[in-house]
């Protein structure tokens, strides 16, 4: 079983949109009410659509022309999804259960039937936004992917290797292990910038910085012998979730490499993800531990470790 939160997610997006593809005329409103408060409940979802309603700032002010039975379309899909945004919003919210109805024959004046004018509401407006999100979201999943497969690399097959760069350099030796990653994400298709200056600071990797989809990402040492505890991660933490609104980006990543013995654990509430995340404020970021510490003997007799733990609490604490 496919137990990855984002796949989840996009099950379940995909499922409403099929109870509001079927829907007679007569539930229609309250079916989408009922996914309404589905996506704006959702963290992740919440995150794409505050991303989005920020992109596009003008949709807000145009979608009172849709609400009032005038019929606009976006330039582009980004533009045309936040209109969709903002008028599944309005009519959700609007507590009018006959509003979709008058809406869809003002848009769709060829349709006598109320079922008929509905379903071109639904394809001009509610696929639309329903589309976008998915497509955010299968973004996002493109990229854990690529950060679980280089996680198998470099645990597998390079570890000796990327640990010997990092201890010969110990000075450098989060950069060394920073342009590691870079190189493979670079190998597998993925543009970005390296370090650019936001007003927070510098990022270690912002990708496709000119476009508007970017992906934001830090690399963290964890090694608390080396001033590198649990406070140095939550430090790292609060950075990343700076540059993901420095750059009005929904999601965000770290990526803490472990040099030592200790052990390190990442108490999220999603637990199901192969990646866990945390998520405040509209801003996901989730967190990826890579373990190169050289071990002297095997995990069955390397007796109880020393462990730590990342908690959603202190993460949260720090923004305060």
């Amino acid at each position: 079983m496919d137990t990855n939160v984002l796949q989840t997610l996009r099950y379940k997006l995909q499922k409403r949109l099929k109870r509001i593809n079927t829907a007679d005329y007569q539930i229609y409103h309250s079916i989408l009410v009922q996914a309404w408060h589905f996506l704006s409940s959702n963290l992740v979802i919440s995150g794409i659509l505050n991303d989005l309603e920020r992109r596009v700032p003008s949709a807000e002010k145009d979608s009172e022309q849709l609400f009032a039975g005038q019929m606009l379309t976006g330039e582009n899909e980004s533009e045309h999804a936040a209109l969709s945004y903002w008028l599944f919003k309005r009519i959700a919210t609007s507590g009018d259960a006959h509003r979709p109805i008058s809406l869809a024959h003002a848009f769709d004046r060829s349709s006598s039937k109320h079922n008929e004018a509905l379903e071109y509401l639904t394809e001009h407006y509610v696929e639309p936004l329903f589309e976008y999100i998915d497509e955010q979201i299968d973004d996002q999943r493109c990229v854990l992917a690529l950060l679980r497969k280089y996680k198998h690399r470099v645990e597998w097959f390079v570890r000796d290797e990327l640990r010997e760069k990092f201890t010969n350099d110990t000075q450098r030796g989060e950069k060394r292990l920073a342009m590691d990653l870079y190189a493979y994400l670079h190998d597998q298709g993925l543009e970005f910038s390296i370090e650019p200056t936001s007003i927070s600071g510098e990022a270690d990797l912002i990708s496709a910085q000119t476009g508007a989809d970017r992906l934001v990402a830090d690399v963290k040492i964890f090694d608390p012998g080396k001033s590198k505890g649990l406070s140095y991660l939550h430090a790292g933490f609060h950075q990343v979730y700076q540059y993901t609104k420095d750059y009005n980006d929904p999601f965000g990543y770290m990526v803490i490499f472990k040099t030592c013995a200790e052990d390190l654990s990442v108490n999220a509430l999603h637990q199901d993800s192969s990646i866990p995340f945390f998520t405040h404020n509209n801003k996901t970021i989730f967190v990826l531990v890579i373990d190169i510490f050289d071990y002297p003997t095997s995990a069955s007799k390397r007796g109880a470790l020393k462990s730590y733990e990342l908690l959603e609490s202190d993460l949260i604490s720090t923004f305060t």
